[in-house]
């Protein structure tokens, strides 16, 4: 699949990278129709922010959802889905009163599936 990178200041790429696929039964693959460009990825093109050279940027979508884990009972293959910049379980006292950034198993889209301790 094609995926937009940083590797730098000014350098921004689209590739090909690794299928998407369900590794846990929890994971959703979703097929992305449209992606935004936000503020944090502005900071990285401009140089205030660094990131991982190859990382993906482009983390708010709209897609359809084209796999589920077996865990997955939210939405099913064929739904049309919207992320925000980040993902969360759902289901942590944090997410619960509505602070899913602050998800102790969430994180942001494009850190290669980094996970928060």
């Amino acid at each position: 699949m094609r995926a937009t990178t940083i590797y730098g200041t000014r350098d921004i790429r689209v590739e090909e990278v690794p299928d998407a696929a369900v590794k846990e039964a929890t994971d959703v693959v979703v097929r992305v129709e449209l992606a935004c460009i936000c503020g944090s990825d502005m900071w990285a093109y401009r140089g205030v922010a660094k990131r991982e050279g190859g990382q993906r940027i482009g983390h708010e979508f709209l897609g359809i959802v084209d796999e589920v884990g077996s865990d997955v009972h939210s939405v099913n293959v064929g739904d049309r889905v919207i992320a925000p910049f980040v993902w969360s379980d759902g289901t942590c006292a944090y997410c619960q009163a509505g602070l899913q950034t602050s998800c102790r198993s969430g994180g942001f889209w494009g850190t290669r599936g980094q996970r928060r301790s």
